[in-house]
């Protein structure tokens, strides 16, 4: 008797889920348009002294989708002065708000251009 009640309310749930209604969420490691534009942002940094600074501050710009590629200067190894390129979508994304971001993930923050 069970299984016939779980049955016919599962007749009558699974109709009512068409497609853009039972859709899977897009997933966040999508690919991004190559349409949508793009905009870069060169900064110098300094970042908290701590092991491995500049992959704890790339790792929480990427939390946000607006950010698409952390890339540092090469023959930089330390955590002052740090001079980089972040790419980020604008409509995702504002510039202020990057910027606000940046600024609460480092000790000191300047545009180098962008």
């Amino acid at each position: 008797m069970r299984t016939w009640l779980f049955l016919s309310v599962l007749a009558l749930v699974l109709p009512a889920c068409g497609k853009a209604a039972c859709a899977a969420p897009m997933s966040p490691d999508a690919p991004v348009s190559a349409s949508e534009p793009r905009a870069t942002l060169r900064i110098v940094v300094d970042l908290p002294m701590k092991g491995g600074c500049d992959e704890a501050f790339d790792l929480a710009l990427y939390e946000n989708r607006g950010v698409e590629l952390v890339q540092w200067d090469e023959g930089q190894a330390k955590c002052e002065g740090r001079k980089g390129t972040i790419r980020y979508l604008p409509k995702r994304l504002g510039r202020d708000a990057l910027l606000k971001e940046i600024q609460r993930l480092s000790t000191k923050s300047s545009v180098l251009e962008g």
